[in-house]
């Protein structure tokens, strides 16, 4: 599955979401904010934003979380001392750390300083929630990580915090957007959830090659390592699916699905 064949039915609104982007920044700086797109995906497909028909707020707030996710990247970078990201070096052995860890702080701030220009102001303190318990998370992380153990419990509070809620915030945010009904908008949030968690464990399937040192990656070696992360992810997937299967618009569903395959294949 390609990304630009799910991405189809959104493609004039992502391009919306990368000017948004390009506007608020200096263009040196979004360059730096490139990537799969995959929370404003979740956020416009959740928001009915086919074909070019959203409302401004989705464009504005997919931009923002798009910009909060950049930055916490570069943060987490820094943070785990990460050589690489993506196909390239982490920017801060481009930059330098103190450059680096500016340019995120800068991202956080432009990215939260969007939410000013929306009109459903009651949608700005939930995405500030959220970036508080993504902070929470990679926090969690970085303390259980120079502890002697990790227990399983902890690495799935890790794995809320740092990825999963974000995701949810995007599929729910997107639905309340559209005035979507009570019990879609709790699908689309366990969708959102289960997507997240998915991600993230074969994010760190990826990232157990590198066996880096630290009590969660000796936790998850005992647990069965690479095994045990694809059964996970494989069933974090399922989850998703089901919260799906009740979602009436097709092009909605189908969109959300691909997405999540494509996740799957990578």
């Amino acid at each position: 599955m390609k990304l630009a064949t799910a991405y189809a039915p959104i493609a004039a609104c992502l391009a919306r979401v990368d000017s948004e982007i390009r506007s608020r920044t200096d263009p040196r700086i979004a360059a730096f904010a490139g990537g799969k797109r995959l929370r404003p995906a979740l956020l416009l497909f959740s928001a009915h934003a086919f074909g070019g028909r959203v409302c401004p707020d989705a464009t504005v707030l997919a931009a923002a979380v798009e910009m909060v996710h950049a930055a916490s990247l570069i943060h987490d970078d820094v943070i785990d001392s990460s050589s690489r990201r993506r196909n390239g070096p982490a920017l801060h052995r481009l930059l330098g750390t103190k450059p680096a860890v500016i340019l995120a702080d800068y991202l956080f701030v432009q990215g939260l300083a969007m939410l000013e220009s929306i009109r459903a102001q009651e949608l700005a303190h939930p995405l500030i929630r959220e970036v508080r318990t993504m902070c929470e998370g990679q926090w969690l992380e970085m303390n259980v990580d120079r502890g002697e153990s990790c227990t399983k419990a902890a690495y799935q509070e890790i794995l809320e915090k740092k990825t999963a809620a974000l995701f949810a915030f995007c599929c729910r945010t997107g639905g309340i957007l559209r005035d979507a009904p009570t019990n879609e908008l709790s699908r689309l949030d366990s969708f959102g959830r289960s997507f997240g968690l998915c991600y993230q464990l074969l994010d760190d399937c990826r990232d157990l090659a590198e066996q880096r040192p630290g009590a969660i990656t000796r936790a998850v070696t005992e647990w069965g390592g690479t095994r045990y992360l694809r059964k996970s992810a494989r069933e974090a997937a399922q989850s998703a699916r089901a919260a799906l299967a009740e979602l009436a618009d097709a092009t909605e569903r189908r969109g959300l699905t691909q997405t999540l395959s494509y996740v799957m294949e990578v």
